[in-house]
């Protein structure tokens, strides 16, 4: 009885072994209005942050939007200007956790808005996305740094140690239950 509770231990500790922030590696974001004027005042709102998240405009190292704060269901929202000089076309919001040097430290909440100038939208805008026809196989930047390497070996070998301690447990009991007969 004592090792099914050690093995159902480890598998509990493996599988729920952290905050929110740990079971799942991703943030929502949406805005209202999807379309709006440059220098226009929208509504941001998103779910699954843990701590401030930072609002930029256009890109991951966009301009500055705004720091929102989030409640105590993880919820986030808040009002962000369009910035003045956005020339009209469909833009992408991003709020994102960062860590002291400013990189994303999880997959940040994207929301597309669609920027209009005089006369409303562009043209173009409600057409079907046209995917940029780039080479295939050619990697522009590498995200994977060797902590996240070093992670998921350390997970891997973590979990043929559980199978292993598994194995050696039950080998064991079947051996003192052949014996005892």
């Amino acid at each position: 009885m004592v090792p099914l509770v050690i093995v159902l231990g480890s598998v509990f500790a493996l599988v729920w072994h952290g905050p929110a922030e740990a079971r799942h590696n991703f943030s929502m974001l949406q805005v209202n209005p999807q379309q709006a004027t440059s220098g226009q005042e929208v509504t941001v709102s998103g779910f699954s942050y843990t701590k401030t998240a930072v609002v930029r405009f256009g890109a991951l190292d966009g301009p500055v939007l705004a720091r929102l704060d989030p409640t105590s269901n993880n919820d986030i929202g808040g009002v962000v200007r369009i910035p003045p000089d956005t020339p009209p076309g469909r833009h992408v919001l991003f709020a994102m956790h960062e860590d002291d040097k400013g990189k994303p430290t999880r997959f940040p909440g994207r929301a597309a808005i669609i920027v209009t100038g005089p006369g409303g939208p562009p043209l173009g805008v409600d057409d079907e996305l046209q995917v940029e026809s780039r080479p295939i196989g050619v990697l522009e930047q590498d995200s994977v740094s060797r902590g996240n390497l070093l992670f998921v070996a350390l997970a891997t070998a973590g979990g043929a140690s559980l199978v292993a301690g598994i194995f050696l447990v039950l080998s064991a009991r079947r051996r003192s239950a052949e014996a005892a007969s």
